[in-house]
């Protein structure tokens, strides 16, 4: 069952929330596009139960629009990027929370996947922006999907490599 996003605004497990009349939907939380990077393709990915090698990549800084004198990200047909939103989770015990795109975006070709927030994680939510379809210009802040609260009868805590602290930069290995 979905949890109302409001009931994960008030007991704190999503901070970040910079407009509560745009952000809050009848069933999500939208979230933003705030830090954009890299994904180095020609760097093999390397895992195992052992461990596992990133490909890395760097910062993909936005260009200022002359004409609006706003700040987009260029997004070039075939590309994928690795992103990072302000919006900060804390999920509690008994619950999981899972990101969707917004709609306008895949009606534009522009796909966003990301794994299940498990019970435990806490930290930035991250994605992986697919653009199948021409050229996109996607303005810092934007909000480009949703996070979804949902009940979970959870077997232990996620106490993996991603949890990290609001404003911290936990990406790709680096703190």
């Amino acid at each position: 069952m979905f949890i109302n996003p409001k009931t994960a605004i008030s007991e704190g497990w999503i901070t970040g929330i910079v407009d509560p009349e745009k952000q809050i939907q009848p069933n999500a939380i939208d979230f933003t596009v705030d830090k954009v990077f890299s994904v180095a393709a020609s760097n093999a990915f390397v895992i195992s139960e052992a461990g596992k090698v990133m490909r890395g990549g760097a910062p993909y800084l936005p260009v200022e629009d002359r004409a609006s004198k706003l700040e987009f990200w260029n997004f070039k047909e075939g590309t994928m990027w690795d992103c990072l939103s302000d919006v900060y989770v804390k999920v509690p015990d008994g619950v999981a929370c899972m990101l969707v795109a917004r709609s306008t975006f895949t009606r534009n070709g522009l796909f966003l996947t990301s794994g299940l927030y498990d019970s435990g994680f806490e930290g930035h939510v991250g994605f992986v922006l697919h653009n199948r379809a021409g050229l996109a210009k996607v303005g810092t802040g934007t909000r480009v999907g949703q996070i979804i609260f949902v009940e979970s009868q959870n077997a232990g805590q996620y106490a993996g490599g991603y949890n990290h602290e609001a404003g911290t930069l936990a990406h790709q290995g680096e703190e």
